[in-house]
């Protein structure tokens, strides 16, 4: 990996290693991450994944619908993952989980149709009433 950063947990129980050499960090403001986070959004990281391995895997898995889980830890809570079931070949990992996230910058803002009144567009940074994909408009 030549762009590899790792991260994990809070409680050090799980951890990952991922190459950011093709990765489009995104926030999302859908309902779903807002109410599984308690945050006005989500920030999360997408790679091929190839460029993504677990070094200790979590335990905990969640399914709020019949198109993603969730991976999270059993000792600590902390969400690590989110697995599309139509999109294998991608690696969506919590940004925040990395252990130096700040090194990021935000590509894209999606689903910004359930953005909270209070949190403003990243100026410069394309905005999505929905999913990014090809089929979607930009505002």
């Amino acid at each position: 990996m030549s762009n590899t950063q790792t991260g994990g947990c809070r409680c050090g129980a799980t951890r990952y290693e991922i190459d950011l050499t093709e990765a489009h960090t995104l926030n999302c403001h859908c309902l779903d991450c807002q109410k599984h986070l308690g945050a006005p959004f989500s920030v999360f990281t997408v790679v091929p994944a190839v460029q993504f391995r677990w070094i200790k895997e979590p335990k905990g898995t969640v399914a709020f619908s019949e198109f993603a889980i969730r991976r999270f830890c059993t000792s600590c809570g902390t969400y690590l993952k989110w697995e599309g079931m139509s999109a294998p070949h991608e690696a969506e990992v919590n940004a925040m989980t990395l252990d130096n996230p700040a090194r990021l910058s935000i590509d894209k803002e999606i689903f910004v149709r359930s953005r909270l009144a209070w949190i403003r567009p990243i100026e410069g940074v394309p905005q999505y009433n929905a999913r990014s994909d090809s089929a979607s408009n930009p505002d």
